[in-house]
């Protein structure tokens, strides 16, 4: 989770959110122009903001590990994220209000919240989206800089060396690769580390002879597997650094006709 977008770009998102809850403070929405200073406004708004933005991260990172969700476009996802975090911020609202300006009842919880909801939503939409961009924009960077690094008289059937990517640290005995939303984890005998791709665009500069995909976020490399282990319904290929790959029923048979499957 720790190596998710939503916390990679906390470098913009969080004098993002101080912005917003310095313009809300102006504003004074909900009626709290008329029952808080401005200074109380500020604080109000800067402690909610902070709770409701770090329940919103942590949620997105941690939503981005679950494969059924990671798949849902990202407005679909961060509108439950959005859903979810809004949850834990209702009651930070009834405790901050009460501790600022009046309190306000916990019967109240049902009436605030979907205001509440509305706003933390369109929020996380929003920032989701631009984390997005913000990818597609270093992906498309990423592959302009690596294309301007061949040859120009180059023939066009070369292709690239996907072990330039590979940090020297980790040395060239590759065992799998491992695709974490827009980012690829690259597991080798000596560690791991991230780089900005795509998985089906390393799996063209590798080329088929060197590996096999076995999931739509795993492909492992020519005798890299030790054993294969049945749990139920699912396989697991056990890797020889003791990483542990699960194997998707799409790619199954492509498994078993290499003979990873013993």
């Amino acid at each position: 989770m720790r190596e998710s977008p939503y916390f990679r770009s906390l470098n913009w998102q969080l004098p993002a959110m101080l912005g917003l809850a310095t313009v809300l403070a102006v504003i004074g929405p909900f009626g709290t122009y008329w029952q808080m200073s401005l200074g109380t406004r500020l604080v109000y708004f800067g402690v909610l903001g902070t709770v409701t933005w770090l329940v919103v991260l942590v949620l997105a990172a941690w939503f981005g590990t679950l494969e059924p969700i990671d798949r849902w476009p990202v407005v679909g996802r961060m509108t439950l994220v959005g859903a979810l975090a809004s949850i834990p911020s209702t009651f930070a609202v009834v405790i901050v209000h009460s501790w600022l300006s009046s309190p306000i009842p916990w019967a109240a919880v049902p009436y605030i919240y979907p205001s509440n909801a509305f706003l933390t939503i369109v929020i996380s939409v929003v920032v989701g989206l631009l984390v997005e961009q913000r990818l597609r924009a270093g992906a498309d960077a990423e592959r302009a800089r690596v294309a301007a690094l061949q040859p120009t008289n180059a023939p066009a059937a070369v292709r690239p060396d996907f072990f330039r990517r590979v940090p020297p640290a980790l040395g060239r005995d590759l065992l799998a690769l491992e695709m974490e939303d827009h980012y690829l984890r690259i597991h080798t005998t000596l560690g791991s580390d991230l780089i900005l791709m795509r998985l089906r665009d390393a799996l063209a500069e590798l080329g088929q002879s060197r590996g096999q995909q076995v999931h739509r976020s795993w492909w492992v490399a020519d005798g890299a597997v030790t054993a294969a282990e049945r749990h139920g319904g699912r396989i697991i290929l056990v890797l020889r650094n003791g990483l542990r790959v699960p194997v998707s029923k799409t790619f199954r048979d492509d498994v078993k006709e290499v003979g990873w499957l013993g």
